[in-house]
Parts: C-alpha cells; structure tokens; sequence
C-alpha cells in the first residue's frame, strides 16, 4: 500500500469518552483507533482487538466495529480519506507502537476536523504518520483474540477471559457451558483455528503486555497478576506469543 502523491485530507479525534459511548461505528475513513490513555476492545468481524496506549488498530473504511469502553478513555485517532492510500488498504490489525509513533499521532491533536490548514503543514505530516505506520503493518501483533461462529464457543471464549487469572483448565470452562472437554477441544480448534491452551496463553499475555507497557509493576508481580505461578513458565509462554522475553518487551518500549 503506497501514499498517493497528492494527499486528501486526514485528520485528528482528540476526546474522552466513557462507558455510555460504547457501541456499534462504521467508518467511512480509514481509521487508526488509538487510545492515549484507558483501554478499549474492539469487536471487528471474528476477532476482539485490545488497545491500550501501547497499541492502536487499523480499521479499513467501510468497517462494521463494535467499540467497547470499560471506563473513562483518551482517545487519540486519525481518521484518512481514501484516497489518501494509492493502493488496496490491507485488513484489520493491531499495530505495536514505538516511542515515536505515540508522539506522532500525540502532536496530531492540533489538528481537528475543523482545521484550517492553509499551508499543507497538517498533511505533510498526516502523511510521514501514514508512512511510518505502513512500515508497521509490516509486522503484525496477535493482540486479538478470537470470538467463536457459535454460542458454546463464544461462551467459552467469554469465560476463559473472565477466569485467565485463576487456575483455570480446559474441564472447568466446558462444565461450565454444558459440554464436554473433548467436545469443546474440538469445536474450539474448528471455529478459531486455536486449541483452547494457546486461546488462554493469549489472553494472559495479551494482559501481561498491557500491564508491562504501563505500569512500574515488578516481572515477577505481572506473572502473578495473569496467572501463573511460576517466572519460568510466564517468561516461557511471553516468549512463544511475542518472540521475546518479558524484560526485552519492556526495554523495547523506551527505544524508537
């Protein structure tokens, strides 16, 4: 996907929002979902995409999107025409954000969908944004988790993420939807292309993340705090979702 030589406008959201604010969007821009501070979920086709300040989504123009805000949110977003991209835009996904990305959508906050820009200053750097988040999509995250064609599925998938910090197994959430595990192991690899395991190493460290990327906690705390019991195991399982260790995520977040 290439930047078109003359750029139509983009443009910036800057705004709380809060819980009563959740609901269903369809964008006619491509929008890059960004929350500066606050999480919020979002529901696009069979996936559910987590941002925190560390992440922001891409959502094509014409996308149906379920945006759900647990709390009070900033968010930080840009919206482009279009015709802003010369080619095919690619599907959905999250994007990891560095240091200078943050900054960049940040220093976007001046410019409103209401502003004037007379000497194409807004643009020109709407445009070294798109570029930089291109080169992004290059690498994508597996910050989402999958939400299942049934209602048994959905269901499991709805327990797993309310139950991740408990010692939970693969039995307890199949008693709990009225099935049993190798009913459920089979249906759960069918509808999401996931074993039940890996659905659970995602959603535990999809929250490690978020937790490494904004708070001071200790590693060791964080394991804990996502439900493991043991360093060694957590350090294990961030390592196969993310291809590094918990310290070298946390030490890539202050490098551009």
């Amino acid at each position: 996907m290439d930047l078109k030589a003359s750029t139509p406008k983009a443009y910036c959201v800057h705004q709380q929002f809060d819980k009563s604010n959740s609901g269903s969007l369809h964008f006619a821009n491509h929008y890059l979902a960004y929350s500066a501070k606050g999480t919020m979920r979002l529901e696009i086709g069979s996936r559910y995409l987590y941002l925190h300040p560390t992440k922001a989504a891409w959502v094509p123009a014409g996308t149906d999107v379920h945006i759900d805000i647990p709390s009070s949110i900033t968010c930080c977003s840009i919206l482009f025409e279009p015709q802003f991209f010369s080619e095919q835009h690619p599907s959905f996904q999250t994007i990891d954000l560095n240091p200078l990305m943050r900054n960049m959508i940040l220093h976007c906050r001046r410019w409103g969908p209401d502003h004037l820009d007379p000497d194409n200053t807004a643009q020109t750097f709407f445009s070294s944004l798109a570029s930089v988040i291109l080169e992004r999509m290059d690498t994508p995250t597996t910050d989402w988790i999958p939400r299942g064609n049934t209602a048994l599925v959905s269901r499991a998938i709805d327990l797993t993420i309310e139950r991740y910090t408990q010692a939970l197994e693969i039995s307890m959430v199949a008693n709990s939807v009225a099935t049993s595990e190798r009913t459920l192991s089979r249906r759960m690899v069918d509808e999401t292309g996931m074993t039940w395991a890996s659905l659970l190493r995602r959603i535990r460290i999809i929250q490690a993340r978020e937790l490494l990327s904004t708070t001071d906690a200790q590693i060791t705390s964080i394991a804990g705090d996502v439900g493991y019991t043991s360093q060694s195991a957590f350090n294990k399982a961030f390592k196969a979702e993310t291809g590094l260790t918990p310290r070298e995520f946390r030490a890539r977040l202050h490098y551009v």
